[in-house]
């Protein structure tokens, strides 16, 4: 079997409610859209037959995994990809398909290693889930930003697609299990200097929440920590990310001059 344009990730607990249905939703868009692409659930354990009851095909596949958080769920996902661009959408379909054919233009036609959703940029659409979640949530993001990821203000957003090298790779490395998994990619991206680009993304459904709002920013903390300490002590190191990114360069120096006669 040929390798698929694009493999997406749909991590899933106890989703027998509608992931099967979003599966097929998927399914669809790709055919309207003439993409060769597969679809691997990763399910975190489930204890509602959520893997039972998606429809596997060639191009559709379920990983049954022991219940061990979204992190470790998508790392196992992403390591079972084959696409040219992987990426993963959270097992509700929260912001559709619209999203996808912009984040796939990025990645194929102007060459970004990464393309994530930003639910603070204009454009997007997402309703308050609170008033406690959204402070919590608001503060969580403030701290991550401080300590992590930058200027980037929506790390949580469940909508992230990678060159297909540059996923993998960035998944091998990640380690954290939990939701903090998001920050931990972005921090990796903005490391090793990967070009990264942010979507607009518009809230089509949200299904309920396994997040516990207090407990689980409460351990994004301290994995914050961990991320942190990880990076000091070597423990991302990557000679691929490094190779990748010095063979771009050189491409790119080459092709220049191609186009600048006078260069060089």
């Amino acid at each position: 079997m040929t390798r698929p344009a694009v493999s997406l990730v749909m991590p899933a607990f106890n989703s027998v409610a509608y992931v099967n249905d979003n599966v097929l939703r998927v399914r669809k868009f790709f055919a309207r859209a003439g993409i060769d692409g597969e679809i691997v659930v990763a399910d975190d354990g489930s204890t509602d037959g959520t893997a039972e009851s998606v429809g596997t095909d060639e191009r559709t596949r379920v990983l049954r995994l022991p219940h061990g958080g979204k992190g470790a769920a998508l790392r196992a996902g992403m390591a079972a990809t084959t696409g040219a661009i992987c990426g993963f959408t959270d097992a509700d379909l929260p912001y559709g398909t619209e999203s996808l054919p912009l984040a796939i233009s990025y990645i194929r036609d102007r060459r970004y290693h990464a393309v994530i959703g930003d639910r603070t940029l204009p454009g997007s659409a997402y309703a308050s889930t609170g008033l406690l979640r959204t402070a919590i949530s608001e503060f969580a993001s403030f701290s991550f930003r401080t300590m992590v990821t930058g200027g980037i203000y929506d790390t949580q957003c469940g909508f992230k697609l990678f060159r297909g090298d540059v996923g993998r790779e960035v998944f091998r490395l990640s380690r954290i299990r939990g939701f903090a998994i998001d920050v931990e990619l972005i921090y990796l991206l903005l490391k090793y200097r990967l070009d990264v680009k942010r979507i607009p993304v518009r809230l089509e459904r949200n299904a309920p929440s396994s997040v516990r709002v207090v407990h689980d920013s409460m351990t994004a903390f301290r994995d914050i920590a961990t991320i942190r300490w990880n990076w000091a002590t070597g423990r991302y190191r990557s000679g691929v990310l490094v190779d990748l990114l010095q063979e771009e360069l050189q491409r790119d120096v080459e092709e220049a001059r191609k186009r600048l006669p006078f260069a060089g």
